[in-house]
């Protein structure tokens, strides 16, 4: 049976990337917490003051930048997903919409 997609819900395309954003930003934003991580700990087995206050400085950076990526991957990409499911209801009522052919299962 085919069917025509006509629209898209705008707000659960958003939460849907939302989400995915925030995984992937979590990902993303892990990796380069624990590269300015390892470089913390390392300038702080340096020894000194001035390079232990630098280790936990980088430390601290890269708390602030695990939930900083978390949170601008979510973000931006749900905003993504919301513009694009927009300019798709737009254009499915112009041109029509993606045609799905499907078949029910028993």
């Amino acid at each position: 049976m085919k069917k025509e997609l006509s629209k898209i819900g705008i707000v659960s395309v958003f939460k849907i990337y939302l989400l995915m954003g925030l995984v992937f930003g979590l990902f993303v934003g892990g990796i380069y917490g624990l590269i300015f991580a390892i470089g913390g700990v390392g300038l702080g087995l340096m020894g000194g003051d001035d390079t232990t206050m630098g280790g936990v400085m980088m430390i601290v950076i890269a708390i602030v930048i695990v939930v900083a990526f978390t949170l601008l991957y979510g973000l931006m990409m749900g905003i993504s997903g919301a513009i694009g499911a927009l300019i798709y209801n737009i254009a499915a009522k112009v041109v029509g919409g993606i045609e799905l052919e499907l078949e029910d299962r028993t």
